[in-house]
C-alpha cells in the first residue's frame, strides 16, 4: 500500500497539472499562449489562482487597441526609468488606494473625474512638492470630506460610474 501511495504521489507531481484546478499551458488557446510565452517554463508550478489572474490579464491585453497598448508600454517604460525610491513610493500609494473601501475608491475617482485638467495638474504638483506630513494631512482632509459626504448622503447618482472611467481630456482618470 505504501508503494502504491508513493507511486500515485509521484505521478501527480509529474503530471502537467501540478494543482487539481490548474491548467496546463498547452490547454490555453494559441493567442493566450503567445501572450504568456515568457511564463511557460514555470506555468505548471504556479497556483491556479495566479494562473487565472495571468490568463485574465492576457485576455484583457488582447482586447486593447494598438493605441492603448502603446500607451501602457510607454507608462511601463517611464515607471521602469524612475529611481527605485520613487517606484517604491508609487507602489505604496497604489497599495494604499487598493486598501480603501470600494466606496472610497469610487468617490476618489468621481472627485478626480470632476476636476478640470488644470485642477488635476495643480493637485499633482501640490502633492509632489508637499512634505510627507503635508501629504498625510491632505489624505486625512480627503477622508474627512468623504465621510462628511457619506453622512449627508451626497456623492451618489451623479452619473459617474466605473464605466465612465478612463481618459478624460487627455489625462488619466485617477491619480
Amino acid at each position: 500500500m505504501m508503494r502504491l501511495t508513493a507511486f500515485l504521489v509521484l505521478g501527480l507531481l509529474a503530471s502537467p497539472l501540478s494543482f487539481a484546478d490548474g491548467r496546463s499551458f498547452e490547454s490555453l488557446d494559441p493567442s493566450t499562449q503567445a501572450a504568456l510565452a515568457r511564463e511557460k517554463a514555470r506555468w505548471n508550478s504556479l497556483p491556479p489562482e495566479r494562473q487565472d489572474e495571468m490568463i485574465q490579464r492576457a485576455q484583457h491585453w488582447q482586447q486593447l487597441s494598438p493605441e492603448q497598448k502603446s500607451e501602457l508600454r510607454d507608462r511601463y517604460q517611464r515607471f521602469q526609468e524612475l529611481p527605485p525610491e520613487k517606484r517604491a513610493e508609487l507602489q505604496q500609494r497604489y497599495e494604499k488606494f487598493q486598501r480603501l473601501s470600494p466606496r472610497e475608491r469610487e468617490e476618489l475617482r468621481k472627485k478626480w473625474d470632476a476636476m478640470t485638467p488644470q485642477e488635476r495638474d495643480a493637485r499633482k504638483k501640490r502633492f509632489r512638492e508637499a512634505s510627507p506630513e503635508e501629504r498625510n494631512e491632505m489624505r486625512a482632509k480627503f477622508r474627512r470630506e468623504l465621510r462628511e459626504k457619506q453622512r449627508n448622503g451626497e456623492g451618489r447618482g451623479d452619473g459617474y460610474g466605473r464605466e465612465g472611467r478612463g481618459k478624460k481630456d487627455g489625462h488619466d482618470a485617477h491619480p
